[in-house]
């Protein structure tokens, strides 16, 4: 075959001239194409301070020091704006919003209507008013607005009377230092379950077949053995436990009195005054032992209804379910003997964390307005 040049065609024609190619397209070694990486574009108020130090005299060198920008980008804005008078922003190509600022106002009104809607039945509620959008669009939109799909906190039901007397309840006692709540033991009933203190859920490693093998599983009992048991606590540390063996009335609650807190008080503060806490059980507020206490010289605080998130002995229910269900019982004497020992084990520092918790959790109180807070 003839692989000459033909005489009637130029030379110019007849080979090609390789394309020239941008540094930032031009392929490397490995052959793979670099493209530029985009660039985040320029705030509105960037460039007026831009433009402001550009109208003072300054140099574009200086002004794009100053700024943190090439100086290509600070005469680019300058020429923008000697065209138009003012600083513009730049168009941008791509796919349209598919709703307005009107439309996702209603969606908003949508979501707090009916803060318990799913994202499905919250995009029929808004076709009713016209906007036909997919699922995926109603989750973009309430995420723009600050919105997410969380679990709903177990908090105590309050009455209008219930924030009422607790707002009242936080404000007298608002001033109060950590030294004086050092001064109050606090005091409370829990049950313990075998197996509670799991509440996060158990998570496993395992292949979609093997879900309901033995190693995978999370066994529940239908009744599940527990305990009853009654404690007290200061910013000095824990006071005494005991298991309750039968149904707490005022009778039963004087002797778990005289045989366990007074015992505490004596370990703890000796002859120093105290404030005792409980909460407002039918058999903690009976006459009769509103006597004993009386007898003993201990002062009772009033305390308001419905309110765990202010009582710090709470917390150290919830650390103490978590020890024992560690230790992992079987039966009950195993439980009252985790018990037991993992309330030995609680020290002290801790007991003072809760209690130099106090002021905020007044704080959260008064700023709720007596609603629920996050203790």
């Amino acid at each position: 075959m003839d692989t000459c040049p033909r005489l009637d065609v130029p030379v110019s024609v007849q080979f090609k001239t390789p394309a020239v190619m941008t540094p930032w397209r031009a392929a490397g070694r490995s052959g793979v194409v670099r493209t530029m990486a985009p660039t985040r574009e320029m705030s509105l108020e960037t460039k007026e301070r831009i433009v402001k130090l550009l109208e003072e005299g300054n140099p574009s060198r200086m002004v794009a020091k100053d700024v943190g920008c090439s100086q290509s980008a600070v005469s680019k804005i300058w020429t923008k704006y000697k065209q138009h008078g003012m600083v513009v922003k730049a168009k941008r190509t791509g796919r349209p919003r598919k709703t307005s600022k009107r439309q996702d106002k209603q969606l908003k009104a949508i979501c707090l209507e009916n803060r318990k809607s799913t994202t499905k039945q919250m995009k029929h509620k808004w076709e009713e008013v016209g906007v036909n959008v997919c699922d995926r669009t109603v989750r973009n939109r309430l995420k723009e607005m600050g919105f997410q799909y969380r679990k709903a906190k177990r908090k105590p039901a309050l009455t209008p009377k219930h924030k009422r007397t607790r707002l009242q309840w936080a404000k007298e006692r608002q001033s109060w230092t950590v030294d004086d709540w050092m001064k109050v033991v606090f005091s409370d009933e829990s049950r313990i379950c075998i197996g509670q203190g799991d509440d996060a859920g158990t998570f496993v490693w395992c292949r979609s077949s093997e879900i309901y093998e033995e190693a995978c599983l999370k066994k529940t009992t239908k009744f599940p053995q527990s305990l009853m048991i009654w404690g007290c606590m200061s910013g000095k540390g824990t006071g005494e436990m005991t298991v309750v063996n039968s149904s707490i009335n005022a009778q039963v609650y004087i002797d778990i009195l005289d045989s366990f807190l007074i015992p505490s008080i004596e370990q703890m503060f000796g002859d120093d005054e105290i404030i005792f806490q409980d909460d407002n059980a039918s058999c903690h507020r009976a006459k009769t032992v509103k006597a004993f206490l009386e007898e003993r010289h201990i002062q009772s605080m009033s305390w308001p209804a419905n309110s765990p998130d202010l009582n710090p002995i709470e917390n150290l229910w919830w650390r103490l379910k978590k020890m024992v269900h560690k230790k992992g019982p079987t039966s009950k004497a195993d439980l009252a003997t985790a018990i037991k020992e993992s309330w030995h084990q609680i020290d002290a520092e801790y007991c003072l964390s809760l209690i130099k918790s106090m002021p905020h959790r007044l704080k959260a109180v008064i700023k709720a307005k007596g609603g629920a807070t996050k203790y």
